[in-house]
């Protein structure tokens, strides 16, 4: 059998340096540096069982270890492993769950070319132990490649020390978020700078499925933040990522934890859900929850980070987008499991539905500047601007392109049915409700859910008119319809310009009925003008408000 070493270090002087703060509040932390320690094989047991089973000699590993993970090749079906602290006394076996090909960094990303080839375990828990047996199907012990990890100080190794002025704010957030000072995050494994999106758009909820027994929910308080540090070490020594994959991590009894560095106020790239990584942010219960449900604490905080993470990046967490990996239209907060074939989160994406619902509502305060800074085309004078920040904060709107809105540009039908859609949390439905409307379109889904719902209609020739420009009259049907408003012939006209008699009379009567009103000069509707996006993004939030009540 042979070895290869990688333990992590630190400068005997980092130890011994004293370190000046100001200030008279002064918190210091000591936590284990991780050790993790790789066996190149292992030593087939004479007796092997029997098919193409492949079981190891009893192993006293090199150092203690609170975590194992294990590479095979990939004609590995399966593997099981038992440890025990003494040789004499051990576990039952365990089998190790392989990683998910949704696991890593996005394909084509920096942080890919540089992720481990092969095919890898999730790591396993252990808590404390000093001896293991590994058996295999498909192929030999001796393929393997082992990595122990002790996260925990089991071997003695040396202790680094974090001293500063008062906690550091992970965030500005309000949260009481465990920093990566505090959990012991090792940097000398994370030596490069963050990535950082622009936008973020999703949240995807995970757990760390790191046992296939009790064992993965029955860790203490104590040992928390020693399954962070495993799965940081494990993530970048063995993996090869840049860092732990996951933005943020909630322990069971409700602790939130900073995850993958940059800043929990930014758009940090992590590497937890692969293809969906830029864009979104990533954050994981600890533990395995795909046989019970995760403890009430768990969920309370999972939604805390969930809210806050919201209402950062203007993500209405009960709604949908279409700005993720194609023009596929998905929930703002998904599992895991929504995006790739895994099991991931398990029975917490049950819960799914509840937590988007209680996530909303969280503010950001101390972001505010930054959000108002949005839209620099949009005057800071405009009566539409207060509406337009306010879609924007809950993930209706994004503007037309890159940091601007385009306030006096014209909308098509088919826009507005997407604009309305995501204003009311309409979900797309499949296929198409017109022949004039392509399969491949954007706006298909919208369109076609409006439609079943009776909140918007095609022509008289059986055709919707997609690119067709909406009118002002045309979005005052539609909205009126959304609120469910009765709509009798009104007995006056509702507008100078608007007979009682038009089409659009009925609607327009209906929305001044509940306070939603419109004024192109001199008390008149403009009913035939085109729909503009400032003035669009007023209506839409005036009927937001109206439904909010309703």
């Amino acid at each position: 059998m042979t070895f290869r070493v990688w333990i992590a270090r630190i400068a005997v002087v980092m130890l011994a340096a004293t370190v000046l703060v100001p200030g008279a509040q002064v918190e210091v932390w000591a936590t284990p540096l991780t050790l993790v320690e790789t066996l190149d094989e292992l030593e087939e047991a004479d007796a092997s069982g029997s098919g193409d089973r492949s079981r190891s000699e009893v192993i006293e590993t090199p150092i203690s270890f609170s975590a194992v993970g294990f590479e095979a090749p990939a004609a590995v079906d399966s593997i099981r492993v038992r440890t025990s602290v003494d040789g004499v006394e051990f576990s039952p076996w365990d089998p190790m769950d392989f990683m998910d090909a949704e696991d890593g960094p996005d394909e084509g990303s920096a942080e890919s070319a540089s992720q481990a080839t092969g095919k890898h375990t999730e790591p396993l828990w252990v808590g404390e132990a000093s001896h293991l047996q590994v058996e295999v199907t498909g192929g030999s012990v001796a393929t393997l490649n082992t990595s122990l990890i002790d996260s925990m100080g089991l071997s003695g190794g040396p202790v680094q020390r974090e001293v500063q002025a008062s906690i550091p704010e992970a965030s500005a957030s309000g949260l009481n978020i465990i920093s990566r000072a505090q959990w012991g995050a090792n940097e000398l494994l994370t030596t490069k700078a963050p990535s950082i999106a622009s936008q973020v758009h999703m949240g995807v909820v995970h757990h760390t499925a790191h046992a296939s027994t009790s064992v993965a929910n029955s860790y203490t308080r104590e040992q928390a933040a020693g399954l962070v540090r495993s799965f940081h070490a494990y993530h970048t020594t063995s993996l090869g990522w840049n860092d732990i994959g996951y933005n943020a991590l909630v322990d069971r009894f409700g602790r939130i934890y900073e995850g993958r560095k940059g800043g929990f106020d930014r758009g940090v790239i992590g590497a937890h859900a692969a293809g969906y990584n830029t864009g979104s942010f990533g954050v994981a219960v600890i533990g395995n929850f795909v046989q019970t449900q995760a403890p009430s604490a768990a969920i309370a905080s999972l939604t805390d980070v969930i809210g806050v993470k919201a209402a950062i990046h203007g993500i209405n967490p009960a709604g949908w987008t279409d700005r993720m990996s194609g023009t596929a239209w998905r929930p703002t907060v998904i599992g895991h499991k929504d995006v790739g074939q895994t099991s991931c989160p398990g029975l917490i994406h049950d819960l799914l539905p509840t937590i988007r619902l209680n996530a909303r509502g969280y503010s950001a305060p101390a972001l505010a500047p930054v959000i108002d800074g949005r839209f620099p085309d949009v005057p800071l004078e405009s009566p539409h601007r207060p509406a337009i920040l306010s879609l924007a904060d809950a993930g209706v709107t994004t503007g037309c392109r890159e940091n601007a809105y385009c306030p006096s540009d014209t909308l098509q039908r088919a826009q507005v049915s997407s604009f309305v859609a995501r204003a009311f949390d309409v979900p797309p439905a499949a296929g198409v409700a017109f022949p004039d409307v392509s399969t491949s379109s954007v706006h298909a889904g919208s369109i076609k859910a409006l439609t079943q719902r009776g909140w918007i209609a095609g022509y008289s020739n059986g055709k919707f008119g997609p690119s067709d420009t909406l009118t002002r009259g045309q979005l005052a049907t539609v909205l009126a319809r959304s609120l469910e408003l009765p709509m009798p012939t009104p007995t006056t006209d509702p507008y100078p310009d608007v007979s009682r008699h038009s089409t659009h009379a009925p609607a327009l009567a209906a929305l001044r009925n509940v306070g939603i009103q419109g004024n192109c000069g001199s008390g008149n509707f403009c009913a035939t003008d085109p729909a503009l996006r400032d003035s669009t993004a007023s209506f839409i939030q005036m009927a937001r408000s109206v439904r909010s009540t309703r």
